[in-house]
């Protein structure tokens, strides 16, 4: 799975659903779905993990793949891309793909 662009977001809610207070989001330019235009970063800032309470703690019982939680920024993307890494050795791929240098 390429991770690039990775978005780093605060957490609105300072890790209270999240258990933590940075997101890092793979793909963040990536639409969030077929019938929405929003790409996943936008989902994030104004929907979801952001949105009301409600949703923070609906999108935090199941979280997508493509978004890890840190303490810091750089815990954050090294949770995403550690995990996508895993995923690529799992499928037998080449886990710095999609990674630049």
């Amino acid at each position: 799975m390429s991770t690039f662009p990775i978005a780093i977001i605060e957490d609105r809610y300072g890790g209270t659903y999240s258990h933590g207070p940075w997101l890092a989001v793979a793909c963040a330019d990536t639409p969030i779905d077929g019938s929405r235009s929003e790409s996943r970063a936008q989902f994030i800032l104004n929907e979801g993990p952001n949105g009301g309470d409600t949703d923070a703690m609906t999108f935090w019982f199941a979280p997508p793949d493509w978004i890890a939680v840190g303490h810091t920024p750089d815990e954050a993307r090294a949770f995403l891309v550690a995990r996508s890494g895993a995923r690529l050795r799992e499928i037998g791929g080449d886990e710095s793909e999609g990674q630049k240098a």
